[in-house]
């Protein structure tokens, strides 16, 4: 081998071993960095005129566990779409309250009950009626309270909806636009893990919106589809459009028309529906939130409040067919074609509160009751006091049982507690998956120890080189000597 020949060498080994340890130093540096991708330098022969030329920079490979980081996105999808219910959920079984909190819904309902009995031993106490009109103001008050605090609840949904479609949006954009400048660094021979990083970020924070599985393309570029074989970035990225609504009613759904559907532009392929394509992430879990969860709980409400009408009013026989009970929808009788949001309506009857002209001998006496009765009669208050706690079955709603009013509002209770221990057993079992595919994914990434046994190997070559170059220098000194 020639001196230039051996010369040439041992600088290519130089340059070789000077760009790994540059990499070394950049894992090193990003162990601890979410996305980063670990690089390996990849080497070959140099070949000049069919001779050895020393070595040559192949390129940089990044290295990472592509079926973990699969694996982890769907779990993390997942995860996204349980969480939303499960915070759902645990919200309203809140408001709602368990039986031991005084604000609850079955401690309204039970003081209720005991005034109807207490006001029954002694008809003729005035604080004992007014007692029972004023706890039957704070159970219409405390259902109020919780239907509001449902469509308030689904307004802040159909909102959280709209944020996140131009996250995602943006997001898929930003994939578009990584995928082209990995290419163009891809042709032009330089390093895009950089970019890559870049765009497993991106990826990562759609997989927290919709499930997406990345699948690999030419020049380093990847296409996005979701679990049902929508496209949604292959060479374009498709675009989602949906208009918040602002105001909800709880009559109002997505089979009327008068909520906001979804629909996918520009994507290259779409199979099923667009509520199909996002199924299983955070933005599934909203529209099943929107559309599903929260009617379901408001239809249950308004059934409770639908019975307490009709329980009311078949313990008044002064009422006439037609005539409103205790209990009425916003001071008239229910439409039962227009139950929906009767939670929101329900009021306390006028006559019997006197702040509105009424009087609390009525609760006695009956409604339509024009003068005062025997003060010693209770038949109507032990008529309330049975049939409120007689079993019977809600002509609407999805309950359990047939039972008391204070049993139905158990049962109602009962059936969001069921629905939050589902959604945060999922929710935990989830968060379990993405921990143990995330660990897999950093088990085959930076090895700190590893990389340290790399850079004595990578100190002991570049001495070797440098050992090379030294006695080329040697030899040239000793030649001009001659």
């Amino acid at each position: 081998m020639s001196i230039s020949a051996s010369l040439s060498n041992a600088v290519s080994g130089l340059t070789a071993v000077s760009r790994a340890a540059e990499l070394v130093s950049a894992n090193v540096a990003n162990a601890m960095t979410e996305s980063y991708g670990r690089r390996e330098l990849s080497l070959g022969a140099a070949t000049v005129g069919g001779q050895g030329a020393g070595v040559k920079i192949s390129g940089v490979d990044r290295v990472v566990n592509q079926t973990a980081i699969a694996d982890r996105r769907l779990a993390q999808a997942e995860l996204g779409y349980q969480d939303a219910r499960a915070s759902f959920f645990a919200s309203v079984e809140q408001t709602i309250g368990t039986p031991d909190m005084a604000s609850s819904l079955s401690a309204f309902m039970d003081r209720f009950d005991q005034s109807l009995i207490a006001a029954a031993t002694n008809p003729s106490s005035g604080s004992r009626l007014s007692a029972v009109v004023d706890s039957a103001a704070g159970l219409v008050g405390k259902i109020n309270d919780i239907s509001a605090q449902l469509v308030g609840k689904r307004e802040a949904v159909d909102r959280s909806i709209g944020a996140q479609f131009g996250l995602l949006n943006s997001a898929l954009t930003d994939v578009d636009r990584l995928n082209r400048e990995i290419r163009q660094q891809v042709n032009s021979g330089g390093d895009p893990s950089g970019l890559m990083d870049q765009r497993q970020a991106v990826v990562d924070g759609i997989s927290s919106i919709v499930p997406v599985q990345a699948v690999s393309r030419d020049y380093g570029q990847i296409a996005l589809v979701t679990p049902n074989g929508t496209t949604l970035v292959d060479y374009q990225a498709a675009q989602f459009e949906f208009t918040p609504t602002g105001v909800i009613t709880p009559d109002m759904s997505l089979m009327s028309g008068a909520l906001s559907g979804l629909q996918i532009v520009g994507a290259s392929s779409v199979n099923g529906s667009a509520i199909e394509a996002i199924s299983g992430g955070a933005l599934a879990g909203a529209f099943a939130l929107r559309d599903q969860d929260i009617p379901t709980v408001q239809a249950n409400l308004d059934a409770l409040s639908r019975n307490l009408m009709d329980r009311a009013i078949a313990a008044d026989t002064t009422l006439l067919p037609g005539q409103v009970g205790l209990f009425t929808d916003a001071g008239g009788t229910l439409d039962p074609l227009d139950e929906a949001g009767l939670a929101s309506r329900l009021s306390l009857n006028a006559a019997v509160q006197t702040a509105t002209g009424g009087a609390s001998w009525r609760m006695r006496d009956g409604i339509n009751a024009i003068t005062q009765g025997p003060a010693s009669d209770n038949t109507l208050l032990s008529a309330y006091e049975q049939i409120f706690s007689a079993a019977q079955q809600p002509v609407s709603g999805a309950f359990s049982i047939a039972g008391s009013s204070s049993a139905l509002m158990g049962d109602f209770l009962s059936q969001v507690s069921q629905n939050r221990h589902g959604a945060e057993q999922r929710q935990s079992f989830e968060a379990t998956r993405v921990q143990a595919f995330r660990d897999v994914e950093q088990a085959g990434g930076v090895d700190t120890d590893q990389e340290m046994q790399k850079l004595l190997l990578i100190e002991r070559n570049y001495a070797a080189n440098a050992k090379v170059i030294q006695a080329v220098d040697e030899m040239l000194q000793s030649l001009l000597r001659i």
